[in-house]
């Protein structure tokens, strides 16, 4: 997948943080992973496209979604404030983290598809 296509599948619709022409080699743990996922044909581009900003299903998964990706991720340190201990009440997590836990939502994905392309 190009540059152009993952900003506009992954990080365009689904992160709040995404700013066009700002650190745009840069992306979180998440949207790599959903990228690899991808390009592995574990998922397809409509299971991304059909992803959903639903609170609920992303605090769902801040457990084991933290375990599993948010520790690994190179923004985690000083960038991410979802998973901290008290995070705002309107904050998002990153683009990546939302398309996942609708993917494991979903059960078109398990925590070991996302552990086997870390």
């Amino acid at each position: 997948m190009d540059k152009a296509d993952f900003q506009d599948r992954i990080c365009r619709p689904y992160c709040m943080f995404f700013v066009e022409g700002e650190k745009e080699e840069m992306a979180c743990l998440g949207a790599r992973v959903a990228e690899r996922l991808l390009a592995a044909g574990r998922i397809d581009a409509a299971h991304v496209n059909a992803a959903e900003k639903n609170r609920s299903v992303w605090e769902a998964r801040r457990q084991d979604l933290g375990e599993i990706l948010c520790k690994k991720c190179d923004f985690r340190a000083e960038d991410c404030d979802f998973q901290s201990p008290q995070p705002a009440d309107d904050l998002e997590p990153c683009g990546g983290y939302i398309v996942l836990a609708h993917l494991l939502e979903n059960r078109i994905i398990d925590q070991a598809d996302i552990e086997n392309v870390l």
